[in-house]
């Protein structure tokens, strides 16, 4: 692979062998090896080596650990990767998926196929989803701008040259009904090579020990690919999603100090959002086309054309606010049985982005002075549009009810009117143009180098920003602005191959994050703030061992974040400054230990610590980062049985993971230790057990969460948290025909 990057490891029941030997998997599926849950190479013209000689720490969860798990949305998924940590959203900012990789914020570095998804909304469906892929560590040569922590690229399904039909029809808890259609077929008519795809979905449930949260989906997504195994292969997709419900924004909490743990106001049960407002509506239309063009052996053309649109509607409550005392109703002023309100500031967005990109890629293959080079140099051209209008109550711009947690409230209904006007229209764009080369040189048959540089020229600019004050109020004009950047990435890394079967290195990347990168395209504001800067040092090792059925992987590492946003304790602005560093370890093991026994499984240590704080009043060293827990631990086991059985098993565990509060506003923000909330530690257990009946018929029962624990997955800081699942399980039947 020209370039440390992604990992992945794919189960197959009864392993076939992959039709397609092609490099240009920017046509092709993801390359399966012969043996469960692992993967020889990645999706992706840009990474063409094996797995085992990428010099990079990389998690990737396969399509066979998504079926046994029956997950649902992009949190499901990535509950398998240690590390990886999700932050509750501000009902301003943006609902949808937040995720920490190795401690810093992955928000605008989610991608699909490679290319960026710069909207903010909830991964939800993953019905189109062949497996996803866990970069880790700053890797801005090969993604572009951001990753500073690592990236996640959704990989999704492509026409085959085989013939399956797969229905799947499920039921369970919190009133669970989902069924998904996979359907693919060769095509004798349309030339060598021909096939067609179609995958469908219908889903309708809840959340399992939450009241009311509910998501309805519908989608579909055909594909057609004419030269599969040929030297010119294209493929045409296109995906439909249309997905309605409301978004969780948790429980009401008592925040903690000096590391103690938040208190918990009322239900873990209870939807403590207003019934009749909250929503979430969000339909999206991707269209992808694929060509590839072998010359030769050693020369490859690709090019890869995205056009995606989302339309985002979404408004909430948060069960925050500030403690009022009973006896002295002033607002600050904590009380242990106190007065709790709820405010609504700015609840409603309604939203629209849309992307289009276009990536080319040419790939060589030659020699110089004995030194064999695999060479990937490619160009890059993205635009991102936002045009989003804001809503505010008309009654009340900060309404608010008091004795939240008082069982005599209704939460049917509305005390204020639920008319909103319109008091903010923002439009903004963001433009891309990177060019990039990526080179594997290889030695002998123990050394190899790799080299790659990426330069990214970025504009962002404000188009429109208008805003008023009430319904019957003039606009007033904010005026516009713009941002643009040149922003350089590199990443060297020395490879050692002991054996063919192994690998050591040791590697150096950066990557540069604009201020503006998710703050234009998810919300349309932009803080004209310098560029964040990423920096990952690693040494690691990977060896495949037991005849290659076993994949073994450990890595040490450093990564740095200077010119750091810190949000202030609003979440209205952004200051600039300080630098924060991981430090940690990561273990892992995914495969075969014996011929009926498969596992994936992995281990990460994170030390994470505050090295300069943004402000000078700040404590520097003492100070860890916020959502970053020492220890992850994630396991999943599956052993075939007798009688056509299987059963899996599996584990989670999340240590301590601490909040910071700052105190103060704006740029007199502070944080120190004893603005910390701690959340307890937990583990988690879940199961599930497959029967086939025939050749044509499995059933399979998932049971999540068996031992019912209850536990926060995300906090706010600000006076909610977000509780983990709740007990549930599953029952799903699949045909084959």
């Amino acid at each position: 692979m020209a370039v440390a990057t992604l990992s992945s490891f794919t189960y197959a029941a009864d392993p076939v062998p992959n039709t397609l030997q092609l490099d240009s998997t920017v046509i092709d599926a993801p390359q399966e090896s012969g043996t469960p849950y692992q993967t020889e190479k990645l999706s992706g013209s840009k990474f063409t080596e094996a797995l085992r000689d990428t010099p990079q720490s990389i998690s990737v969860v396969p399509k066979r650990v998504l079926e046994e798990q029956n997950a649902q949305d992009l949190k499901d998924v990535l509950r398998n990767v240690p590390g990886i940590t999700f932050n509750s959203g501000e009902g301003g900012g943006g609902v949808g998926d937040s995720i920490n990789i190795r401690g810093f914020s992955a928000d605008g570095n989610i991608y699909r196929d490679g290319v960026r998804d710069p909207a903010k909304y909830t991964h939800s469906e993953l019905f189109n989803t062949e497996q996803v892929e866990v970069l880790k560590g700053s890797s801005g040569s090969g993604w572009g701008v951001g990753a500073i922590g690592g990236a996640i690229n959704l990989v999704t399904k492509s026409p085959e040259l085989k013939d399956f039909d797969t229905l799947d029809v499920g039921v369970g808890t919190a009133n669970y009904k989902r069924s998904t259609l996979d359907i693919n077929h060769t095509i004798d008519g349309l030339g060598e090579g021909a096939a067609f795809r179609l995958n469908v979905v219908g889903y309708k449930g809840g959340e399992n020990g939450r009241d009311w949260i509910q998501r309805e989906r519908n989608g579909f997504a055909p594909s057609l690919s004419l030269g599969l195994g040929t030297d010119t292969r294209f493929t045409i997709a296109y995906e439909y999603l249309h997905d309605n419900g409301n978004t969780d924004y948790g429980i009401p909490t008592v925040d903690g100090s000096n590391g103690s743990s938040p208190r918990r106001l009322g239900s873990w049960s209870r939807y403590w959002g207003w019934r009749n407002l909250d929503k979430e509506n969000n339909e999206s239309h991707r269209l992808n086309l694929k060509f590839a063009h072998d010359f030769n052996d050693n020369v490859t053309f690709d090019n890869q054309l995205t056009y995606f649109h989302l339309d985002h509607d979404y408004f909430v409550t948060t069960p925050g606010g500030t403690y009022y005392s009973a006896s002295n109703p002033a607002p600050g002023v904590m009380a242990n049985k106190g007065v709790y309100r709820r405010y609504l500031n700015t609840p409603e967005r309604d939203q629209t982005n849309a992307t289009w990109s276009d990536q080319s890629n040419l790939t060589l293959r030659f020699d110089t002075f004995g030194i064999g080079h695999t060479l990937v140099t490619g160009i890059e051209y993205s635009k991102q549009t936002l045009q989003s209008d804001i809503g505010k109550l008309t009654a009340a711009d900060a309404a608010q009810m008091t004795n939240l947690t008082s069982d005599s409230n209704s939460w049917s209904k509305y005390p204020y009117s639920a008319d909103t006007y319109t008091s903010s229209e923002i439009g903004a764009e963001q433009t891309d143009k990177a060019f990039y080369a990526l080179d594997t040189l290889k030695f002998n048959e123990h050394w190899e180098l790799n080299l790659a540089a990426r330069q990214d020229h970025y504009d962002s600019r404000i188009t429109s920003n208008y805003s008023r004050t009430s319904q019957t109020a003039a606009w007033v004009d904010n005026g516009n602005s713009s941002d643009s950047e040149k922003l350089t990435s590199v990443h060297t890394a020395l490879v050692y191959k002991p054996v063919e079967e192994g690998s050591i290195y040791l590697s150096y990347a950066n990557a540069r994050q604009p201020s503006s990168l998710t703050a234009v395209a998810q919300t349309g504001s932009s803080t004209g703030d310098s560029t964040q800067r990423g920096k990952t040092i690693e040494l690691g090792t990977k060896w495949d061992v037991l005849n290659e059925n076993l994949s073994l992987t450990a890595a040490l590492y450093e990564t740095k974040r200077s010119l750091t946003y810190t949000d202030d304790d609003t979440g209205a602005t952004l200051n600039v400054g300080g630098e924060q560093r991981v430090r940690g370890l990561e273990l892992g093991v995914v495969g075969n230990i014996t011929d009926k026994w498969s596992v994936y499984a992995g281990y990460a240590y994170q030390n994470a610590v505050t090295l300069k704080a943004a402000n000078a009043t700040s404590e520097d060293g003492s100070v860890g980062i916020a959502n970053t827990p020492k220890h992850t631990i994630s396991l999943w086991n599956t052993w075939k049985l007798p009688g056509n059985n299987s059963f899996s098993y599996g584990v989670r565990y999340v240590d301590t993971v601490d909040i910071y509060q700052g105190t103060g506003t704006g740029a007199d923000s502070v944080t120190t230790s004893a603005s910390k909330t701690t959340l307890p530690d937990y583990v988690v257990h879940d199961m599930a057990f497959t029967h086939a009946i025939n050749k044509n018929v499995d059933l399979r029962l998932n049971v999540t969460n068996i031992f019912d624990k209850r536990y926060f997955t995300e906090y706010n800081g600000r006076g909610y948290g977000i509780p983990g699942d709740g007990r549930g399980a599953t029952l799903t039947a699949e045909y084959r025909f």
